[in-house]
């Protein structure tokens, strides 16, 4: 009778001791996972899309040697950017990227490619760029050639030109202490960029320099 009350409670003492291990890990497994999500949320608002540490401003936008034909169309355009890290905890690190020259929105009309780029806390970096109207960063001359070059001659009649520019930038915001950090694609946008044309001497600039749009990345 003896043996047998000692065989069941050693069967108990190994079934108490199994549920307790697994209660052990099962215990340690949700606070992993509570401080996982925890720390997970802490970096994204430290460094998520929502955070916004990035600015840019159009110091100045020029375009010049502009030759409008019957049929055709060339210039050359040049434009100075700021990009401002405004947070004093990140790292912004812009990969390489392309800017185009749009008429009215409708089809780019010229490229400029800039190399990678990293931006400090609290720091800014200023880039010129000269946009290229040839295929030397993939992309197709206006489909509607002679309605854009009816439109360039209307135009530098009336002495003002109206352009703008788009950018696609695949960014990391790193974070200074840890080194983590969330990559977020950047959309950034300068409308109605009116040039001043003097037609004489085939050129002119915008007056002035002008913030450009940053939206938020999407989710």
């Amino acid at each position: 009778m003896a043996l047998v009350w000692c065989k069941e409670s050693q069967s108990f003492k190994r079934v108490a001791g199994n549920v307790a291990l697994v209660g052990l890990v099962g215990g340690l497994s949700t606070i992993f996972l509570i401080c996982l999500v925890s720390f997970s949320n802490y970096v994204d608002s430290k460094s998520g899309p929502q955070t916004e540490p990035l600015l840019l401003y159009l110091d100045s936008f020029s375009v010049s040697n502009l030759r409008v034909s019957r049929l055709s169309f060339s210039a050359q355009w040049e434009a100075q950017l700021t990009f401002q890290n405004r947070n004093d905890g990140l790292k912004v690190i812009l990969n390489r990227f392309k800017i185009f020259v749009y008429r009215k929105e409708r089809e780019a009309l010229a490229c400029a490619v800039v190399d990678d780029m990293e931006i400090e806390p609290k720091r800014h970096e200023t880039v010129r760029v000269g946009f290229d109207t040839r295929k030397s960063c993939g992309f197709e001359k206006p489909g509607n050639q002679n309605e854009l070059v009816k439109e360039l001659k209307e135009d530098v009649k009336s002495g003002l030109l109206g352009f703008s520019m788009r950018m696609k930038i695949s960014a990391f915001y790193r974070m200074r202490l840890l080194g983590l950090g969330t990559t977020v694609v950047l959309t950034p946008y300068c409308p109605e960029l009116n040039v001043v044309f003097a037609a004489a001497k085939g050129a002119g600039k915008m007056v002035g320099g002008r913030n450009c749009s940053i939206p938020l990345p999407k989710l």
